[in-house]
């Protein structure tokens, strides 16, 4: 599914008790109570497993819409990389608290059983809260350096952004609207989802 809807899905893979998981991806599955795997979350508010009901629980969500918007940027050189993300409500929006999440995972990366090599997570924030009245808008900043597993293959690096409910309620928070940016980088202004148009762009961290 993420080669079939490349411009609408962000998937993040966390890996539990093996060599590819990571401590930001054992702190996410704390936060929706999991144990053991195979689970999966839709927009952080249902569990879409199994995998055969994935995709129809997935088009039904894409047709709720969302009064939440998210543009990012990423620059630097390197290991080092800042990625921020621009989160707003539209005029017509409803105001809330949300919790701006970022990480970095790395594609084609795991046991080497498909599905379970994509978008593999490395690392990622501990979250931000921002609240918006209808109309406003926050910008996040957050600073990735890649790891060594991640540095020797650029290509499938990728950082994702999302709003998200900021308390999870028996295991579940909704997320309001992501965002995804894909290597290369450097100079490059990337909208959600990037539709492929791109900028010429460049920034101090504040």
């Amino acid at each position: 599914m993420i080669d079939s809807y490349p411009d609408t899905l962000a998937t993040i893979g966390i890996h539990l008790d093996d060599p590819w998981a990571c401590g930001w991806g054992n702190m996410r599955a704390s936060l929706y109570g999991v144990s053991a795997i195979p689970f999966s979350s839709q927009d952080g508010l249902y569990d879409a497993w199994p995998i055969s009901t994935y995709e129809t629980k997935f088009l039904a969500r894409q047709a709720v819409p969302t009064d939440v918007t998210i543009d990012m940027k990423v620059y630097g050189s390197g290991a080092n990389w800042v990625v921020q993300a621009q989160v707003c409500i539209l005029l017509d929006g409803i105001g809330k608290t949300m919790k701006v999440w970022m990480a970095q995972v790395l594609d084609h990366y795991g046991p080497g059983t498909g599905d379970f090599d994509r978008n593999t997570a490395r690392t990622g924030s501990t979250g931000v809260n921002v609240t918006l009245a209808a109309g406003e808008c926050e910008t996040i900043y957050k600073l990735f350096v890649l790891d060594a597993v991640s540095l020797a293959s650029p290509d499938n690096v990728k950082i994702f952004a999302w709003a998200q409910d900021p308390t999870f309620v028996s295991g579940w928070a909704e997320i309001h609207q992501a965002a995804k940016a894909l290597a290369p980088f450097a100079g490059i202004l990337y909208d959600n989802f990037d539709d492929g148009t791109t900028s010429a762009w460049s920034a101090t961290v504040p």
